[in-house]
């Protein structure tokens, strides 16, 4: 196939550095943008609690979501000291969905103190297995305030797309335990998570724009075409492939690129939200205690799969389990100690303090990573 040649520019810098990218990349100050750092953190609860505490300004709301962070850490304590693997689910939920409600409160979301549905249900009828149960979210109760829609308005910008999902989508969907996910589908062959090399953002001097670098060398063992990639990671609107000019790094990786830069007439740091924001949905990440810090990938799927933010089914799948401990504990039992039993253990294990730093990262706008404590 023949290759388009890469949009000439050079890597974007702001006050004579580099910018990394990053979820959250950038600062508002009073008067312009400015480069965020990463906060290194042994404790995320402070940070979202004072994130919280700086955010929201009416002092009754203020109180009310201190209160939802406090109860979320007891939750989550309560949830890392149980001695029963089964309880921790439930317990997990609860920590999220008190977090939930703090964080979009910190986002300007209002209606979250008193009766508030969850926004997310079990579809009766569907079973209760990881290959046929289902998921309502959004509807359930139109009338009232839900706390998923209230949390992915504040994180994403809009309503939560509502709708039955498939929990074996969520599962497919997790970045930690994929291989294991993996053996439980006996049918999958190939691993739908591919790593990024790196993101890159390059200037023109009248625009920005994003280039992803992606190592030709993994594409290959995991038999993945750089179109097929491309195609069902949902970029081929918005990016396209493109022959770098340096054949050192032609040679390594491919390069995907930015179909349309964005344009800027004062300074460049004042799109770059805009350029994240427009990769973002299309991104997952894992946190490190070590540099890099954050670990990007692409994540494949077919076009009838209902992708979703990567927080929001991490959420949903606790939410499940949750909803196997209170009702459903001998459904609960075959899941933790069946073919899938791995997968979930392993996702107890780690995705719950995965989630709670990107909701840290979140609370605070600002990436937040745990620190190597020597």
């Amino acid at each position: 196939m023949k290759l388009a040649a890469a949009r000439a520019g050079t890597a974007l810098k702001i006050r004579g550095r580099e910018l990394d990218f990053s979820f959250y990349p950038m600062t508002r100050t009073n008067r312009r943008w400015g480069i965020h750092s990463t906060l290194y953190a042994a404790d995320p609860w402070a940070v979202i609690s004072g994130s919280v505490i700086e955010s929201v300004k009416p002092q009754n709301e203020r109180d009310a979501a201190v209160s939802f962070v406090r109860q979320a850490r007891e939750y989550f304590t309560a949830a890392e000291r149980a001695a029963s693997i089964e309880t921790r689910p439930l317990l997990y939920y609860y920590s999220f969905m008190n977090l939930a409600k703090a964080i979009a409160m910190s986002r300007g979301q209002k209606g979250l103190v008193g009766k508030v549905a969850h926004g997310i249900a079990h579809v009766g009828g569907t079973g209760h297995t990881p290959a046929t149960a289902k998921l309502q979210i959004g509807r359930s109760t139109p009338s009232s305030r839900q706390v998923v829609d209230e949390l992915h308005r504040a994180i994403e910008g809009k309503p939560v797309p509502t709708g039955e999902y498939d929990v074996s989508d969520m599962i497919a969907q997790s970045v930690v335990g994929h291989r294991m996910w993996r053996e439980g589908f006996s049918q999958v062959r190939q691993e739908r998570f591919i790593p990024i090399d790196s993101i890159h953002f390059l200037d023109n001097a009248a625009e920005i724009w994003l280039a992803i670098h992606i190592s030709r060398a993994t594409l290959a063992a995991r038999g993945r075409p750089i179109t097929q990639t491309l195609r069902e990671s949902g970029l081929d609107s918005t990016f396209r492939i493109v022959k770098h000019p340096d054949p050192n790094i032609a040679g390594e990786s491919h390069v995907l690129e930015q179909k349309v830069p964005i344009a800027y007439t004062g300074r460049a740091a004042d799109v770059v939200v805009d350029a994240v924001s427009a990769l973002r949905p299309f991104v997952w990440q894992t946190i490190t205690p070590s540099p890099p810090y954050r670990r990007f990938y692409l994540y494949l799927s077919s076009p009838d799969e209902r992708r979703m933010p990567q927080w929001l089914s991490v959420y949903s799948i606790f939410f499940w389990l949750g909803s196997l401990t209170r009702y459903q504990p001998v459904e609960l039992f075959e899941a933790l100690d069946g073919k899938f039993g791995p997968f979930f253990r392993e996702f107890l294990e780690t995705q719950a303090n995965q989630l709670l730093y990107m909701f840290a990262s979140d609370a605070k706008q600002q990436d937040v990573t745990k620190a190597a404590i020597i």
